[in-house]
């Protein structure tokens, strides 16, 4: 029982530092050679109108730790790597925004972001079903578990 507490203690204290580190105000803007952001789309964004499509969009801060930078690539990753198909067709609709950008305000607020995370929105006829996958934040760094999470979250969204 003494470890299971000690455990769960670990846990928390963890959970706390990356939720501390990750939601602290951002620190002002210096110029760099990468802009801050980052939006990705490896495909044309398809109209959703009347149509279904899976949107992955996975919200970052300004100022990112390490595992948030780890969640967005192994995300991405995921995403490029085992449905490049659906992507191409425009199934799938992969981005990748700053969540402290105002230009992605309205964005930011349909899917009640506000701080890093990852969401699937299988829109179907023109309506979102909207799904925040927050069990990634458990498999960081583990890459053949969290590559099978996002996977088979997807997967489960497609039909696949």
């Amino acid at each position: 029982m003494n470890l299971f507490i000690k455990a769960l203690m670990a846990v928390l204290i963890l959970s706390g530092c990356i939720l501390c580190s990750c939601s602290s105000p951002a620190q002002p803007a210096t110029p760099s050679p990468t802009p801050t952001n980052t939006q990705v789309t490896p495909t044309p964004q398809p109209s959703t109108k009347g149509t279904n499509v899976v949107e992955v969009v996975y919200f970052h801060r300004a100022q990112r730790c390490s595992g948030c930078i780890y969640a967005g690539d192994t995300t991405k990753y995921t995403v490029e790597t085992y449905f490049a198909e659906e992507l191409a067709e425009g199934k799938l609709v992969f981005k990748m925004l700053n969540l402290q950008d105002p230009a992605n305000a309205a964005i930011v607020e349909k899917y009640g972001a506000y701080t890093s995370s990852l969401f699937i929105n299988d829109i179907r006829e023109s309506i979102d079903h909207i799904e925040e996958v927050t069990d990634i934040w458990f498999l960081l760094h583990n890459d053949e578990q969290f590559v099978n999470l996002v996977k088979g979250e997807l997967e489960k969204h497609l039909g696949e």
